[in-house]
């Protein structure tokens, strides 16, 4: 697959989502049925879930999903869909520079617009700085190469991972940020908990578009648009939840209760015409 005019022309769109007045709220999915119901119901650009991915597929999550796997998920959903998608990449599948470099160029020849790139470890610890200034670098390297300006969106996990004592976190988190926005970033993810005071202090002293995670403290979207919060993301939430209502649909059927099932379920009919739409030439 090649960087087409029409790939293009999302990552154009999806940069300036990013420099809009104005927070959008950006949905993390799994599967190229979940994309498309998004898209029909009017949002203007989707995320994958690395989790959900990798829950669908039967790994924990983590870089535990074969890569190969996930560049399919990334063709398949992209071939679907007509808004920009952007790939949770974790750590970009390596700590080397080159296999960041290729890995994220297929990345992008499947058609994505955006990237994450985290600074977590699997230990619960964070990649010092010069790690991730690298692969920022090279991935900005590739924008010009490919001729695509997607979106990339460095993600720091001081909260996430709750590194060194809570009140120095703030000011951790701050300095990170700045640096991945000097290095190249177009976004920048705060996941985590982090306090809806501190995140006023955040976003007085950061120097781009913020990305934070829907949590039961940071779910008033007038709120966090008032602060200047640019981007919202779900996570694994929509993922979680619905293993959660498989789970209860299990025990039911295990009990031979099949009520649910029969009642509240969409009519075959409909899920069938949902999907019948034309391929496309992408």
């Amino acid at each position: 697959m090649n960087i087409t005019q029409n790939q293009k022309d999302r990552a154009k769109k999806f940069q300036e989502m990013h420099r809009q007045d104005k927070l959008f709220v950006l949905p993390n999915i799994w599967d190229a049925g979940g994309a498309k119901i998004f898209e029909k119901k009017g949002f203007q650009a989707l995320a994958t879930t690395s989790a959900g991915i990798a829950f669908a597929n039967g790994f924990s999550d983590g870089e535990k999903l074969p890569f190969s796997i996930l560049l399919e998920t990334v063709r398949r959903i992209t071939s679907k869909i007509d808004i920009p998608l952007s790939i949770d990449f974790e750590r970009g599948y390596s700590e080397d520079n080159h296999e960041v470099y290729e890995n994220t160029k297929k990345i992008l020849l499947s058609g994505a617009v955006g990237l994450n790139v985290e600074d977590g470890l699997p230990n619960k610890r964070i990649s010092d700085s010069q790690a991730m200034k690298n692969k920022i670098e090279c991935m900005n390297s590739l924008k010009k190469e490919l001729g695509v300006d997607f979106v990339i969106n460095s993600r720091t996990d001081i909260y996430w991972n709750e590194i060194g004592e809570p009140e120095n976190r703030l000011r951790a988190v701050i300095k990170r940020v700045n640096d991945y926005f000097s290095w190249g970033a177009d976004c920048v993810f705060v996941p985590g908990n982090i306090s809806f005071n501190e995140l006023k202090i955040l976003m007085k002293e950061v120097n781009g578009p913020l990305n934070i995670l829907l949590n039961k403290d940071l779910k008033h979207i007038d709120q966090l648009n008032s602060l200047g919060v640019r981007r919202v993301s779900l996570g694994s939430s929509l993922s979680r939840n619905n293993i959660s209502n498989l789970f209860k649909e299990v025990e039911k059927i295990g009990k031979n209760e099949f009520d649910s099932l029969l009642n509240n379920t969409l009519s075959y009919e409909f899920v069938n015409h949902l999907y019948e739409v034309k391929e496309d030439n992408k």
